[in-house]
């Protein structure tokens, strides 16, 4: 059944909404070791979420009487990976505003359709994209046979998105939005819509004191910010999705199109290069990838900017030709690398036994990592389980595993630790956990 739209102004006045709000906030940084850091003069989050509905009250009071305004955001500058970036901080009670808007303004944004989106939704994410995927090529597989024709996949994204995105009087976001905010009552009240696009593009304080306003760029950090990404496109979103036999996928400004068809395809191309320019944002032609998705990898005769592959690399995991997934090349490297990390660790302790003695011990280790009801289990095991459907890169992980443990055991660097403790032996004898059996078992 589909969900119905609210009525953001209803919304806006009624104390519960902020009160979940106030919870939901101070939950997350409590988790994160903050959960008595003071968001005011002598007041914490902790004391916010005590006095929750009385702070919930007064802010549903501020907006119905129309007195709330919100306060300039800080402007400040993150490094990282050897990038600066801006980031925004907002007071307190407008964070709080802010969230609860998004929580309500996604809902209806839901209703109102947002075609192959993927991207900062509840119960939505970027395995479930990827799933969505590998489901197309299963049925494409079913269409064509295993000997068939390629499927044609295009995946770019937009050229510093958040950073460039319109915001001015006059941007094609605003339309959109309106259309969100307007779902559940027919037309938002001036009043709503205004405090609306007062958080979407705030006053900004720099270090030196000075306040701006944008009109290019949402200020990062702010609640908002992740509904705006997911709406600023929706036009081409629609587009694409109303090619027949077409799959589409976008997580923010990462897209991707697949079509068994070239013609179709182009057609989509041409699409988004129709419309990328009145909705205010550009394509970063620079990491735009054009493959031949088959099992036998050759690139199209007919348009050779399609190179042929047997596997997409997207979202931080790869999807093959076979329509099964794994995760990214350098999250089961840096998976394997904490394994390998935990046995070394493990192995001095064991240095005086024997080495069937010493496998032992290390295989007993391992499968402790190895279990995901152990509070001992090494960090991503529940999301290779969970996401990795492909066999091939379980086995492969097994190997690496296996081959870790008989190194550490007999000393002997390679694959020359199997000459004395062969995988056989680790399995049945010492009862190595296998990732493979544990998939299958699921």
């Amino acid at each position: 059944m589909a969900p119905e739209p609210v009525d953001i102004d209803r919304c806006m006045v009624d104390p519960a909404t902020y009160e979940s709000t106030i919870l939901r906030i101070y939950t997350k940084r409590n988790e994160q070791g903050l959960g008595f850091h003071e968001i005011a003069d002598g007041v914490s989050y902790f004391d916010a979420a005590t006095d929750r509905k009385a702070l919930a009250r007064a802010i549903a009071t501020s907006i119905a009487e129309r007195t709330y305004r919100p306060q300039p955001v800080d402007l400040w500058f993150l490094e990282t990976g050897g990038k600066r970036r801006t980031a925004h901080l907002a007071g307190f009670v407008d964070h709080v505003v802010g969230s609860a808007l998004f929580a309500v303004l996604s809902h209806n944004a839901r209703c109102y359709g947002l075609p192959g989106v993927y991207s900062y939704l509840p119960g939505v994410t970027n395995v479930g994209a990827m799933r969505a995927f590998a489901a197309h090529i299963r049925a494409h597989r079913e269409r064509v046979g295993p000997r068939g024709g390629p499927l044609y996949v295009l995946q770019s994204d937009f050229e510093k998105y958040g950073d460039n995105l319109p915001v001015g009087p006059d941007a094609a976001l605003w339309r959109t939005l309106r259309e969100v905010a307007s779902l559940g009552s027919g037309d938002i009240s001036t009043g709503a819509w205004d405090l609306i696009t007062q958080l979407v593009r705030p006053v900004v304080r720099d270090q030196d004191g000075t306040e701006f306003t944008r009109l290019n760029g949402v200020a990062m950090g702010t609640p908002l910010v992740p509904l705006l990404g997911n709406l600023a496109v929706v036009p081409m979103d629609r587009a694409i999705s109303g090619l027949d036999g077409v799959f589409y996928a976008r997580y923010n400004d990462d897209f991707l199109i697949a079509h068994s068809d070239l013609a179709a395809i182009h057609e989509a191309d041409a699409r988004v290069d129709r419309l990328v320019g009145e909705l205010g944002v550009k394509r970063k032609l620079s990491k735009e990838v054009r493959t031949a998705l088959s099992g036998h990898g050759r690139p199209c005769p007919v348009d050779p900017t399609y190179g042929g592959r047997d596997r997409i690399d997207c979202l931080g995991m790869s999807v093959t030709a076979a329509g099964t997934v794994t995760l990214g090349p350098h999250r089961l490297r840096r998976f394997v690398a904490r394994m390998a990390a935990r046995i070394d660790g493990c192995a001095p302790t064991v240095r005086e036994m024997p080495v069937r003695d010493r496998a032992r011990h290390l295989v007993a280790a391992t499968n402790v990592m190895l279990d995901v009801t152990s509070p001992f289990s090494v960090a991503g095991l529940t999301a290779v389980l969970d996401t990795v459907t492909d066999r091939g890169s379980l086995k492969d992980l097994d190997y690496r595993i296996a081959r870790k443990v008989a190194q550490a055991a007999t000393g002997v660097p390679g694959v020359r630790g199997f000459r004395q403790l062969p995988p056989d032996v680790l399995y049945r004898e010492f009862g190595l956990a296998s990732l493979v059996a544990m998939r299958n078992a699921r």
